[in-house]
């Protein structure tokens, strides 16, 4: 048996809206159990989504309704690991907006095509790994396993719901019952578009590593690789030169200091790509003690300033996350590298004068519980 227990994207906020939808889904199965068993003998029949029957209500009631126990604990743990951050990124009220209409979308796509009644969360979930697969593609999911041993492993986010929307679309073709594969595959669908959609003209602030930030590095990557083999040297001024002389007129004036810069820096740039985040920030801690200051790319700046202080290191995550706001002042997260630093300064290292100005930009920039917290702080230190 394999069970996900939690995403790796850190939260900014506690989100409340899911586990307040999820304490709602357990209570309401509580107080009707016995009912749903009655089938259409039960008296709250009429709030599961009924086809020849339908109500304008049952596309909001249904998605409370579960059949037994383990059609409530599946889709519950579901939502608890990919729910909590997609509240995270959209806000507690444009998710519990979400939430709903991903159900309501998904029980449109089986009143479509199916004649029998559904209920269960499914469909909602379903919008949410949908919006989870745009906006955290790199994410890493934790599985746990029983089996003869018990153990754990990590998962790319995007292999998990990919696999589970070609299980259901695999099932559907089959022809299975008694699983409303259509509102589990419309929800995917219509959670992943409706993410999208937000994030192109970025109705919902992009990050370095959604999808769509992703693609867009993609295609730069690719256009500088191919003016690159046509002879242009960036670290020459940007002189062209002929091809096959690019490689022997960078490794010609490197200086031995450089070369072990290099490699170090490679050292950092692969512990971070195999999720080795405690590897990989002390090879960084090693190579600014052996060579100075020293900056990674945005992301990789930005996840080794978040994993310092993940690991109580202040001192450093400060430093990581000050050399972070200096060499990328646009950084999209901008602001929530300042509410840290400004925590971290006023709480752990006591330079409230230092964390003041950090705390009163972040209130500025951020919005919601992030703005809340930065004021908090400014309270705080007076």
């Amino acid at each position: 048996m394999f069970i996900p227990i939690r995403s790796d994207r850190p939260l900014r906020a506690t989100p409340y809206v899911n586990y307040g939808l999820i304490a709602a889904n357990v209570l309401i199965f509580a107080a009707t159990a016995q009912q749903i068993k009655l089938g259409p003998d039960s008296p709250i029949w009429n709030l599961h989504l009924l086809v020849h029957d339908t109500r304008i209500w049952q596309f909001l009631s249904y998605q409370f309704l579960h059949a037994d126990a383990m059609h409530l604990i599946g889709n519950m743990i579901f939502l608890w690991v990919f729910g909590n951050a997609v509240e995270d990124r959209l806000g507690k009220v444009g998710y519990l907006f979400f939430y709903l209409s991903m159900g309501v979308f998904a029980g449109l796509a089986h009143w479509m095509t199916s004649n029998a009644p559904v209920l269960g969360a499914s469909g909602s979930v379903a919008g949410v790994t949908g919006a989870f697969l745009a906006l955290f593609p790199r994410t890493r999911i934790t599985f746990v396993y029983f089996f003869f041993l018990i153990g754990a492993f990590e998962i790319p986010a995007m292999i998990v719901v990919i696999f589970y929307f070609a299980k259901d679309l695999f099932f559907y073709g089959l022809g299975g019952g008694g699983v409303a594969y259509t509102a589990h595959l419309g929800g995917n669908l219509m959670g992943f578009v409706v993410a999208m959609a937000m994030l192109g003209p970025r109705l919902l602030p992009r990050e370095p590593y959604d999808l769509f930030s992703l693609w867009e590095h993609k295609r730069r990557r690719n256009r500088f690789k191919k003016i690159a083999q046509e002879g242009y040297t960036p670290w020459d001024g940007g002189k062209y030169k002929p091809k096959g002389k690019i490689a022997d007129h960078q490794d010609n004036t490197l200086t031995e200091e450089e070369k072990q810069v290099m490699v170090a820096r490679q050292e950092v740039s692969r512990a971070i790509n195999n999720h080795d985040m405690d590897q990989a920030t002390d090879r960084y801690l090693r190579l600014i003690a052996d060579h100075g200051e020293q900056v990674m790319s945005q992301k990789q700046q930005f996840d080794l300033a978040n994993h310092l202080t993940a690991q109580s290191k202040h001192q450093q995550a400060a430093d990581a996350y000050e050399l972070l706001l200096k060499s990328f002042p646009s950084h999209p997260d901008r602001g929530y590298a300042q509410l840290m630093l400004g925590l971290i300064n006023a709480r752990y290292l006591g330079k409230q004068d230092a964390a003041k100005p950090y705390l009163q930009e972040a209130s500025q920039r951020l919005q919601g519980d992030d703005a809340a917290l930065a004021r908090q702080l400014l309270a705080e230190i007076g």
